[in-house]
């Protein structure tokens, strides 16, 4: 906090000093010259509004698009104060390794009416345009000088013309065997009658068609070898178009080729002799060492190419990519050679150089978290992974992990409320790049499944209370056919949760609290569960994110029991000597991106839940149930710190036992503008709360009700800075609280140094 103050302080004296002696924005912009401050509304005039139009007008507005100094979110029609402008006025041409150091780092040199260069834009506008159909296209422009003649805005006029469309599209010059591919796919074709004349279309489907022929056998073939021509004049706005191969294509692009040997060669290192060999038919795979390093049968059935099979493009693509997503290869080069030079020759031999990753990873993840008047505390994850543990592409990862806190605050009657805690475990896990099941062996997927194995262990001591133990294991099945969907299936996921010593000060808890008694009892876990994501495509550029979760617990283990006479609606039902957990639980994630200028974003974040006890289960387990609050959740407030719904409790030692829930609803935004190099700030907005399905009796005013959802949401804000290191972030957010359920009024905190929380952690919160 002192550290933050200090910066925010010392940023306010170079602005306060950069009015004091520079107030003008145009004091280092040479006399031959003018700064822009932004761009005039832009003129359409003569086009006809429809989709392509509006597509069209989207790049037009992004080639034309410039933002001033002062940018408002990067707009380039509306500003702010230019505050980095005139630190760069006040201490530019500065000799001192200060004034240097400022200028570099807050300052901003002024946006030119040269640099923006108009003529050049209006150029580009009008080719972007033509290329979109509109081929009688023009864009002008004019400055328009205001009251300061050194300053200027531009204003652009853009006059479409006439839309041209596809009439007819003819393929001329290829061979018949070709010609019969392309008729056997003319319905696939991207170019169709009446659509737009679309120079991205027709080179999408000057593209198609060389995958197809790839696809078929033609290796050599490329989209180059075709050119088209194009005939506007037989009628008005009608394109004539034709797909005119190449007179100078070389003679092994037009006849097909068939796979001969497959050589691998297998290094750890780029200089390894490979002096063994494994043979088996056309198959060779080169070594060093007594053994393989990876069994062949594995490698194999990531490569789609077999001996004698015509290429194919795709299955070419595919090996690659299975390769590489095997995690155990940090280069993969893949060659095809004509076995000899002459005009007959139609084999290629196939050749795949791998050399493998370093085999094994070490990594240390550290995140802090902390609150004024709360509780801190760090925490630690250190682990190895070893990479091909089996020779088969597996992933062996073994992590300990520990965290403590302790607590410095008082309790709300004013009283002291010392407090520490602390929580450590293991984890071992072993992912296979492949379906360990007799189900999908064969079937095509867009990234290889994986089977995960794991087993952790997990110990929870609160300080004077309890040591609680939850040990686990889990079978997943990961799955992704495209590129935007994933899905993930846990057919069996095993957690046993039990008590190992109690203070009599938390048993007088529990014997005061039935909830609690029943929610931290020992008790056993079968699960199962589903997971489904969605990803938008990486050309997004305002993408999102979806996931939701369903999972279940003892459901088909009642049945089991109701086959052997016992009720299902019996409670207290066990197995292994405790009571097993019976629920339904749902959860779904959803995120939206907006990019806000070349480096700054604005993410919205929307989390829900809720989790249904019945059957053997009066109440979901605690380690099941929701919370909020944290780095990841409402930062303004720590974790298990807020709800259920206006349940309070002044008890603050164990406020985090019984704040916990069966409904969650969190929001987050957060803008995150960069500030400079890899640093990056934020501002956000969090909101959210949980609350109980049902009334405990215990816990007053937790139960859900709609009328109360907003009354009973809390609320905060804040501001955080990011500094991105590439392969992760660090992160920093100072939360400040606006609203808790239990109180009336909008802003009920009950004072600022009060209300505020910081978290250092590692990664973005969402």
């Amino acid at each position: 906090m002192k550290n933050l103050n200090i910066l925010q302080l010392s940023v306010a004296a170079i602005v306060l000093l950069c009015v004091g002696t520079s107030c003008s924005t145009t004091s280092r912009v040479p006399d031959d010259d003018k700064l822009f401050t932004g761009l005039s509304k832009i003129e359409y005039v003569n086009y006809e509004k429809n989709d392509h139009f509006l597509s069209t007008q989207e790049e037009v507005e992004a080639a034309l698009a410039t933002a001033p100094n002062g940018s408002f979110f990067g707009s380039s029609y509306y500003r702010t104060i230019p505050y980095r402008l005139w630190i760069y006025n006040a201490f530019a041409g500065s000799e001192s390794v200060l004034g240097r150091w400022i200028t570099k780092s807050f300052g901003k040199a002024p946006v030119l009416l040269s640099g923006v260069n108009p003529t050049l834009r209006a150029k580009v506008a009008q080719g972007l345009l033509r290329d979109r159909g509109y081929f009688g296209a023009s864009v002008s422009f004019e400055e328009q000088t205001g009251r300061n003649p050194k300053k200027a805005k531009i204003g652009y006029v853009v006059n479409a013309g006439q839309l041209h469309t596809i009439d007819t599209l003819t393929y001329n010059g290829f061979p018949v065997e070709a010609t019969a591919l392309i008729d056997s796919t003319v319905s696939q074709s991207l170019v169709k009658p009446c659509d737009p004349f679309d120079v991205s279309s027709l080179d999408a489907e000057r593209s198609r068609i060389s995958t197809l022929f790839r696809n078929n056998g033609y290796y050599y073939y490329q989209p180059s070898y075709a050119s088209y021509l194009a005939d506007t004049l037989s009628e008005n706005g009608k394109a004539n178009m034709r797909l005119q191969l190449a007179d100078n294509v070389p003679g092994r692009a037009m006849h097909k080729w068939y796979l001969g040997d497959i050589t691998l060669k297998m290094r750890r290192q780029y200089t390894d002799s490979l002096s063994n060999v494994f043979k088996y038919r056309f198959f060779s795979m080169y070594y060093d060492g007594k053994r393989p390093p990876m069994r062949a049968r594995v490698l194999m059935k990531n490569i789609k190419m077999r001996h004698g099979q015509q290429f194919n493009y795709d299955s070419y693509v595919q090996s690659l990519n299975k390769l590489t997503e095997m995690g155990v290869f940090r280069m993969v080069d893949v060659k095809f050679t004509p076995r000899d030079t002459t005009e007959r020759c139609d084999t290629l031999d196939l050749m795949i150089d791998c050399i493998f990753d370093k085999p094994y990873d070490f990594y240390v993840e550290t995140n802090m978290t902390g609150k004024t008047t709360g509780r801190v505390g760090p925490g630690i994850v250190v682990g190895v992974t070893k990479r091909n543990a089996f020779r088969g592409g597996e992933k062996l990862d073994i992590n300990l992990k520990g965290s403590y806190e302790w607590q410095t605050g008082h309790r709300a009657d004013g009283s002291s409320s010392k407090f520490n805690s602390y929580e450590y475990g293991a984890d071992v896990s072993v992912e296979f790049p492949r379906v360990l099941a007799p189900f999908w062996q064969h079937r095509r997927w867009h990234v290889t499944p994986t089977t995960l194995l794991k087993a952790s262990s997990n110990v929870l001591n609160r300080s004077s209370y309890f040591k609680r133990h939850v040990v686990s294991g889990e079978l997943t099945y990961t799955f992704q056919p495209t590129a935007t969907r994933r899905h993930q299936f846990s057919p069996l996921v095993l957690q046993y949760e039990y008590m190992k010593d109690q203070s009599q000060e938390f048993k007088d808890i529990l014997q005061a609290n039935p909830y609690l008694l029943y929610t931290m009892q020992d008790r056993f876990v079968p699960q199962m569960r589903y997971s489904f994501t969605y990803m938008s495509p990486s050309s997004y550029r305002n993408p999102i994110y979806w996931q939701t979760t369903v999972s279940e617990a003892s459901n088909i283990l009642s049945l089991g029991y109701m086959v052997a006479g016992k009720k299902w609606d019996a409670k207290d039902k066990k197995l292994f000597k405790n009571p097993f957990a019976q629920y339904v639980k749902l959860e779904t994630d959803f995120r939206k991106t907006w990019q806000v200028g070349d480096h700054s974003q604005l993410v919205a974040h929307l989390n829900g839940g809720v989790i249904w006890a019945y059957g053997n289960s009066t109440y979901a387990p605690y380690s099941e149930q929701f919370y909020v609050g944290g780095a990841n959740s409402i930062r303004a407030f720590n974790v298990r710190s807020i709800g259920p719904g206006a349940y309070f409790t002044d008890k603050a030692k164990i406020s985090f036992m019984d704040q916990t829930g069966d409904i969650k609803l969190l929001a987050n935004l957060e803008y995150r503008p960069r500030l400079f190099g890899n640093l990056y700030g934020a501002v956000f907005l969090d909101a959210g709360n949980i609350w109980a399905l049902k009334d405990d009796g215990v816990r007053e005013n937790s139960q859900f009700k709609i009328k109360n959802v907003l009354k009973q949401t809390a609320l905060g804000t804040g501001i955080g800075i990011r500094y991105d290191l590439d392969f992760f972030v660090l992160r920093l957010d100072w939360g400040i609280g606006l609203h808790v359920p239990y109180k009336n009024g909008l802003y009920n905190m009950s004072g600022f140094g009060n209300s505020q929380s910081i978290h250092f952690a590692i990664g973005y919160p969402f």
